[in-house]
């Protein structure tokens, strides 16, 4: 197996418990040398619930919570470094596809029993323009499930600054049974970045609108 970033062989160690369960492997597509210039986020304070590294309730946070909006649970893999910015400017803007699954070991560990895990899928302009989504890329290895369509925005997110983002208009629809929502407990939303919240709780207020009535958390590449 070769690293995705620099061709080197990598390699693998395999877990106890996918041995002793025969699971298929899944393992990062890096080499320890590139692997190293990924921070993942371990600091000893985090906000209770988007995992910013802070005491107590982050401003946005407590912002949503001001306004009354729900609060979600959310934990990332990595900070947001350079290697990680050009990691996603390659595999986003480049359209480098070969990068998805560059964490699927990492990726791998966010499975838990009962969870469904709904992707933010990509607005269907950027599909086309890019050839794939890259959030169903990313989480590929995982049992999803594509309840959530989003409509054509006016701006990316990766162009707005905060106050942009913070003023975002909705753009997603939940396109699944309401039937099928009432046997849910726990939803999971995938994203591969989050910032000030504004999209996943866009998200899940199109979740509740179609009835869903259980827990929703998040989990994404990078906080």
């Amino acid at each position: 197996m070769k690293c995705r970033l620099c061709a080197q062989s990598v390699r693998t160690q395999p877990r106890l418990a996918a041995v002793l369960t025969l699971n298929p492997l899944v393992v990062n597509r890096l080499c320890a040398q590139c692997q190293s210039r990924f921070v993942y986020a371990a600091e000893p304070e985090l906000c209770p619930e988007c995992g910013t590294a802070c005491v107590g309730l982050c401003r946005d946070c407590r912002l949503w919570q001001k306004l009354g909006l729900e609060q979600i649970h959310c934990r990332g893999i990595y900070r947001y470094n350079d290697a990680m910015r050009d990691l996603i400017h390659q595999y986003k803007i480049g359209g480098d596809y070969r990068l998805r699954d560059c964490f699927s070991g990492d990726i791998q560990r966010f499975k838990k029993h009962g969870w469904v895990y709904v992707p933010l899928t990509t607005e269907r302009a950027h599909f086309h323009e890019r050839g794939f989504d890259t959030v169903l890329g990313l989480f590929g290895q995982l049992p999803l499930q594509t309840w959530l369509v989003k409509d054509a925005t006016d701006e990316p997110q990766s162009r707005k600054n905060r106050a942009g983002r913070l003023r975002t208009p909705q753009s997603f629809r939940c396109i699944a049974p309401e039937q099928r929502l009432r046997r849910v407990q726990t939803i999971c939303l995938l994203d591969d970045l989050y910032t000030t919240g504004r999209t996943m709780r866009h998200a899940a207020a199109a979740l509740r609108l179609s009835g869903f009535t259980g827990q929703i958390v998040s989990r994404t590449l990078i906080r």
